[in-house]
């Protein structure tokens, strides 16, 4: 996945979080978290060594979260983790 795709699609997440009031602000902290990392890395790949797995796994803790209940950010949380596997990261 193109580093443009994996900031379209950085950019729906954050769209569809800022349309979703359900989501507790546990989570919701979790994903800025973790949206904020990308973000890091998008605008830097080096900075994914700092990351790393600790990245892989907030990603797979939300993407359980909300696989039944947001199955649209479920989605989107895929979708990154997917391109950032393509990424080697």
């Amino acid at each position: 996945m193109p580093r443009e795709e994996l900031r379209n699609t950085l950019a729906s997440l954050h769209e569809t979080l800022s349309g979703t009031d359900d989501v507790d602000p546990e989570t919701r902290e979790l994903l800025k978290s973790v949206t904020s990392d990308i973000e890091r890395i998008l605008a830097d790949e080096e900075s994914a060594t700092e990351v790393g797995d600790s990245l892989t796994e907030r990603i797979e803790d939300s993407m359980r979260a909300f696989k039944v209940s947001h199955p649209i950010i479920g989605g989107l949380l895929q979708r990154l983790s997917d391109g950032l596997a393509n990424m080697g990261i």
